[in-house]
């Protein structure tokens, strides 16, 4: 080309590349093969062949972008390297601050289980009131996740976090007053009031809680995120535990009193402990971009099948082991064996979940498992199989598992979609997820005990279950056909314009060797 200048070594001078026409990817490989003289041949095969791996395989390019991800990046494991098993001090930090509010916030949100309902029974409230002011709480997490996980990067991580532990442990503290109404209708407002407040304060903490460990551990998500599941799953068993035994010592306000002063104690603490994350200029995530993916809404049907199960069991399973002639205690340990079997698997299936990246292939496996677990616990009477003790406990050891592979690889499934399609894996998107995933979460919380009361009414446990049963079936179709969509009309088939607009833009050193064979 004509006044292009070159050096001795044949690279050419900034005036060259600046004025050389623009080079796109559609541009066909003979075309640029034949411009390239054939000096240069290996060099546009090896950029030829960069390109065809990020487009074949959108894992490899969503983690060298983590890196490039936030103020703290520093800090956070590389992602275009080996996934790093030495944390920083920065992630132990905000690991440890994160699973101490967890642990207290969950505590305290389940002391009422042993002992409300015989109270709000005394005070002339029915049953229906008394399972509504217990759904409520889940219903106002659903309404309000969403919209903190939005202005999450705006107000930040921290004092969302911080501010909803604050919330909640006052509303914790207030609640142990309300046996004082004079009336039953100020103690039914004032129930239901308190209950949705405190649904606000967890739904913020929770959502902030998730978003900061995608953003903090980009590399281990599924395995940060398993682990705080399981000191949930811990809070959630001695919660119950320690109310009873307060109550028991000293009436309906002590176990709101110490608990909710407990989770207040851990406030300062965590304001310490806990690094701060994003900046003022983070920018919020885009919620119509996120449901534009339909990959978000497959994922969502999983969680929200997950949740539906585990709430399915609150009020039908003591009945159905009553009639297996388990006392209470028993009955007891039935329950305890369940949340920490859960939480054990959490782990392990989150773990594998970062390890291998087979996200939906794990939920697949889960939801067929869940199928096979809800017909073995009824067990179906379309199976004909006796009603013994070694069934009912078999079904619910593969329950705990199953449960766990639907809903632990979710979070990522959904992180990962999202980066895919080309949103920016920044603390806007992780808000908005973490969100969205404990949004439906508590949505599924609400509708199970719901859904679970009114099948086993209707129609008996063993064709409850069998329904639901069919519903993870249904599932695991659902996940089955749009891998196979996914693959043929979708990731297999097209680049998203936002990916393709990155494939396009490259440096000056990865373009040269192209420029150079066709300006000469």
């Amino acid at each position: 080309m004509d006044g292009c200048q070159t050096s001795e070594e044949g690279i050419p001078s900034p005036t060259c590349i600046i004025h050389a026409p623009e080079i796109h990817t559609d541009k066909s490989e003979a075309d640029i093969l034949e411009a390239q003289p054939k000096s240069s041949v290996s060099q546009v095969g090896n950029h030829l062949a960069e390109v065809a791996v990020q487009v074949a395989s959108p894992t490899s390019s969503i983690n060298k972008d983590a890196n490039e991800d936030g103020p703290e990046s520093s800090a956070l494991p590389t992602g275009n390297s080996e996934e790093s098993t030495k944390f920083t001090l920065y992630q132990k930090m905000t690991f440890v601050s994160i699973t101490i509010a967890t642990m207290a916030d969950v505590a305290a949100f389940s002391i009422m289980t042993p002992f409300f309902p015989i109270e709000a029974e005394s005070r002339g409230l029915s049953s229906v009131t008394v399972g509504f002011t217990f759904s409520i709480f889940s219903l106002a997490s659903f309404v309000f996740s969403p919209i903190f996980g939005k202005i999450l990067p705006v107000v930040g991580a921290r004092f969302m976090f911080l501010a909803g532990s604050f919330v909640s442990a006052g509303c914790c503290i207030l609640f142990g007053f309300i046996d004082e109404m004079p009336t039953q209708t100020t103690f039914t407002v004032f129930c239901m009031v308190l209950r949705v407040v405190t649904g606000i304060g967890a739904s913020a903490s929770m959502t902030a809680s998730a978003a900061i460990i995608a953003y903090a551990f980009p590399n281990n998500v599924g395995l940060a995120s398993s682990v705080n599941e399981m000191v949930a799953g811990v809070g959630s068993m001695i919660g119950p535990a320690i109310g009873g035994l307060l109550y028991s010592a000293g009436g309906f306000k002590l176990p709101f009193i110490v608990l909710g002063a407990v989770d207040l104690c851990f406030i300062p603490i965590n304001y310490f402990l806990m690094p701060e994350h994003g900046t003022k200029n983070e920018k919020m995530g885009s919620l119509f971009q996120l449901l534009r993916i339909p990959a978000i809404w497959v994922t969502m049907t999983c969680v929200l099948q997950g949740s539906i199960a585990m709430g399915f069991l609150d009020p039908t399973l003591s009945p159905h082991l009553k009639e297996l002639k388990l006392n209470i205690d028993e009955i007891g340990f039935v329950f305890l064996g369940f949340s920490a079997l859960y939480a054990i698997s959490a782990v392990i299936f989150g773990y594998l979940a970062d390890k291998t990246k087979a996200t939906r292939i794990i939920m697949v496996l889960g939801s067929y498992g869940g199928c096979i677990s809800f017909l073995l616990l009824g067990p179906s009477p379309y199976l004909n199989l006796p009603f013994t003790t070694p069934i009912v406990l078999s079904s619910l050891v593969i329950g705990c598992s199953t449960i766990a592979m639907i809903v632990m690889p979710s979070f990522l499934d959904m992180l990962n979609s999202a980066k895919w399609y080309g949103i920016p894996n920044d603390l806007g998107l992780n808000g908005m997820i973490s969100g969205l995933w404990t949004g439906v979460f508590s949505l599924g919380s609400m509708l199970g005990p719901i859904i679970g009361g009114s099948l086993k009414q209707g129609f008996g446990f063993g064709k409850a279950t069998t329904l639901l049963a069919g519903s993870c079936i249904f599932t695991m179709l659902v996940l089955c056909f749009f891998g196979v969509w996914e693959y043929r009309c979708g990731k297999g088939k097209r680049i998203p314009s936002s990916r393709r607009i990155s494939l396009h833009s490259s440096t000056d050193e990865e373009r040269s060797p192209l420029l150079d064979g066709i300006n000469t």
